[in-house]
């Protein structure tokens, strides 16, 4: 964003009615223009008719020789109750060739079913509908099943060991984009119940214990916003050892305006930390054990990447010249770098980008315009997600006119 977009959307940006509006004819005034033509100076494989999902996970395998992904049929449409994905992999020289491990019709276009490796085995796990609730199936690369867990799936520990576990229910009420259109949760009206909260499953007995209830999170350091909210928990991530985990916390106002705080645990629930942000906290990487990076806002200095110091009030903006606007990062695995994205600008682009914190160099690896058609929950965000080497990263992209899932190597 430029300062007059940036001094208009801070205005705005707590009135999310008007704000569409202003959105949606900005860009459709720009989207007259003649298209792009996408810029990079780097090949992308294009996959078209998949996508994977969040930029929270790695899609690669511990050997980085498999890809997983997701085949859909209708690109734009919001999946129904009965609607399904395949989940699969992609393998081959150049990761081409698609093998179905199974479908699922519990998925959303920002997150997928929460597909993923299970720690660095060859196992798979995927959320999916069991007798009408949600839970996390554990299949082979084959397909077979080797597990079902109780719990949709909303994290797991770089071990594979734990998970952490969520409503989609209260989400496909609260924030629809990371919902799931079916299942049953009997809690789901409840603005802060005090049965239903945040859990910890353990994968391999399928145990699960419940660690912080949405009513005890509402009764925290209460704000005046939070009266007569709705309560949820989202964007739950695992540290890089799996000691510690940080998650959101929001709530929605009756006027549909919806806050957030984040939060960081040790396993058992103990050492809650809620970190220093007012009002607004997005997207959310781990550089190490002991810093997390998320862009936020706070009353001091704005909104801007901020690397956070577990368990303490210390921070650091990063980039404060380099990023305007929000972004979706994650961490190359030696800690030195990360990747991220922006939302498509007036002109639809979408940038893909390279940033060196220890050098302050900023790489924008690709220019790439999103049709005006794939906005609101249907939208295709580039989520960039590195390989365990370091050494390529996939993303899902609409430049071509169809919903994609593309890689690059550096």
């Amino acid at each position: 964003m430029n300062s007059l977009e940036r001094f208009i959307y801070d205005r705005v940006k707590y009135l999310p009615g008007l704000k569409r509006v202003l959105v949606d004819n900005y860009q459709r005034l720009f989207a007259l223009l003649p298209a792009q033509s996408p810029e990079t100076d780097y090949e992308i494989v294009v996959r078209e008719g998949f996508y994977y999902g969040f930029h929270d996970k790695c899609p690669w395998s511990h050997d980085d020789s498999a890809l997983l992904a997701h085949r859909f049929e209708d690109p734009l449409a919001m999946p129904g109750p009965d609607d399904s994905v395949e989940a699969g992999y992609f393998s081959g020289s150049e990761q081409t060739d698609f093998q179905k491990i199974g479908e699922t019709r519990t998925w959303n276009w920002q997150q997928g079913s929460m597909l993923q490796w299970l720690g660095n085995s060859d196992t798979i796990l995927f959320n999916d509908l069991q007798d009408g609730s949600h839970a996390a199936r554990i299949v082979d690369m084959k397909g077979a099943p080797v597990r079902l867990l109780p719990r949709p799936v909303a994290a797991l520990s770089p071990d594979g060991n734990h998970a952490l576990s969520y409503s989609f229910v209260r989400l496909q009420k609260s924030a629809r984009a990371y919902g799931y259109a079916n299942g049953e949760d009997l809690q789901a009206d409840h603005p802060a119940p005090a049965e239903d909260g945040l859990f910890l499953l353990h994968t391999q007995s399928g145990e699960d214990e419940r660690l912080f209830t949405l009513s005890e999170l509402a009764a925290k350091d209460p704000v005046l916003t939070m009266e007569d909210a709705y309560h949820y928990i989202s964007h739950c991530l695992f540290s890089p050892s799996g000691e510690r985990f940080v998650f959101y916390h929001r709530w929605v106002t009756r006027r549909g305006v919806t806050y957030t705080r984040m939060f960081s645990s040790d396993l058992d629930g103990n050492n809650l930390f809620v970190f220093p942000t007012d009002g607004t906290v997005t997207h959310a990487a781990w550089k190490d054990d002991q810093k997390i990076m998320a862009y936020a806002f706070t009353e001091l200095e704005g909104s801007h990447y901020y690397l956070f110091r577990d368990q303490s009030d210390e921070y650091s903006i990063v980039g404060r010249d380099q990023f305007s606007s929000d972004g979706h990062p994650q961490f190359s695995p030696d800690g030195r770098r990360f990747v991220t994205d922006t939302y498509p600008d007036r002109s639809r682009v979408q940038r893909l980008i390279l940033y060196d914190v220890d050098s302050g160099e900023r790489t924008d690896l690709a220019r790439l315009r999103s049709p005006f058609e794939y906005r609101y929950d249907v939208r295709c965000d580039l989520h960039p997600r590195w390989n365990r080497g370091g050494t390529a990263m996939a993303f899902d992209s609409a430049h071509t006119g169809v919903r994609a899932m593309c890689t690059l190597n550096l």
